[in-house]
């Protein structure tokens, strides 16, 4: 999950193969292509315009949706010299310690993580099953959280005064605050975070807890963070999954976004087309049948 591949601007040969290619990247794969060098796209369309005025349109199409689909990411001030070719470029970036990319396309292979386009042979996503910890919860969610505007964290146990979440909630934010969140909103079942009765107090001590964790992560000032306590109760939208979701894309995890028990692992993966657009409905949209029991929201300061 959240892996960041590069491709060489002169791998395609034809649009079909373009379309091949970028099809293997974004949020509903749960992998991504960066543009490398800066220029790439540019790169890409001048070598379509060579050929001929139709494939040079239908290439610049392809990299609009790719762009607007953020499937093609942008990564500032990596290293490029213009003296030496595309491959002795990226290869350095490949075996850096850390890797900036889990892979590359080039027209010569080396494998496993250099792929010729015509033996590109990617799993349809990039799930996986990782340790439930919170540098973990980052690394697998890390672009998606840099990419979008608005994020939603979904776990019906997802209560932050308890020290598994907020561990795990923390560098989240922290990873949505270098990005372009504007806000951030926690969908919980009442029931489980605050019991039965309305308790003015815990609410109270919700909002102060949700601070904490804004701080500690460097929340920028101005992004809104709200909780959301809903009583799902024999509704047709009852809360059940858990799910990191934006308008870009989700993520599925199965154990919720808590730290657990050394050796324990958690499935993650990310959501398809149609699950996430049945999701935004509900957690965007506001197209469900629970009922709201407590909405809790401040703007960090």
């Amino acid at each position: 999950m959240n892996e960041l591949f590069a491709a060489d601007p002169a791998v395609c040969g034809h649009t079909s193969e373009l379309k091949l290619l970028l099809s293997s990247f974004g949020p509903f794969a749960g992998r991504y292509l960066a543009n490398y060098p800066i220029d790439w796209g540019r790169r890409v369309e001048e070598q379509f315009d060579s050929i001929g005025p139709v494939e040079g349109a239908r290439a610049r199409t392809l990299l609009r949706r790719a762009r607007e689909n953020s499937t093609l990411i942008t990564r500032n001030n990596l290293a490029w010299d213009a003296n030496v070719d595309w491959l002795a470029n990226a290869a350095p970036l490949l075996d850096a310690k850390p890797s900036v990319f889990a892979g590359l396309v080039a027209s010569q292979a080396q494998p496993p993580a250099i792929h010729q386009l015509d033996e590109l042979d990617l799993p349809p996503t990039a799930e996986e099953r990782i340790d439930g910890t919170a540098s973990e919860y980052a690394r697998i969610s890390k672009i998606l959280l840099a990419i979008s505007p608005e994020i939603a964290f979904v776990d019906p146990y997802l209560n932050p005064l308890k020290r598994a979440y907020s561990d795990v909630l923390q560098p989240l934010f922290s990873q949505a605050s270098r990005g372009k969140s504007q806000k951030i909103s926690l969908w919980a079942r009442a029931s489980l975070v605050i019991g039965s009765a309305h308790q003015p107090t815990v609410a109270s001590d919700l909002i102060d807890a949700l601070q904490q964790v804004a701080r500690s992560a460097a929340i920028k000032a101005g992004k809104e963070i709200q909780m959301i306590l809903v009583d799902d109760d024999a509704c047709q939208s009852k809360m059940h999954g858990r799910y990191l979701l934006s308008i870009k894309g989700g993520i599925r995890l199965d154990q919720g976004f808590q730290r657990l028990p050394q050796g324990r692992q958690v499935d993650v993966a990310p959501v398809g087309k149609a699950t996430h657009d049945a999701l935004l409905d509900i957690f965007f949209d506001g197209k469900h049948d629970m009922k709201v029991v407590e909405r809790l929201s401040f703007i960090v300061c």
